[in-house]
């Protein structure tokens, strides 16, 4: 898609739709978000915090 950057009414109208986010953009964002921090935050536990139980005989 061509976009005509001599018009300004065309420019004001792109600029309208990049800039607004619904609500539904807002929601998958934060979803996508924390389930990646989820993620690097229980391998770092299992790097890092987690005690092995050492059974001995």
């Amino acid at each position: 898609m061509i976009i005509d950057t001599s018009n300004p009414e065309t420019l004001k109208m792109c600029a309208v739709c990049i800039s607004e986010t619904s609500g539904g953009q807002m929601a998958l964002l934060i979803i996508v978000v924390s389930l990646s921090l989820l993620g690097l935050l229980n391998r770092s536990w299992k790097k890092n915090f987690k005690k092995e139980v050492k059974l001995s005989n």
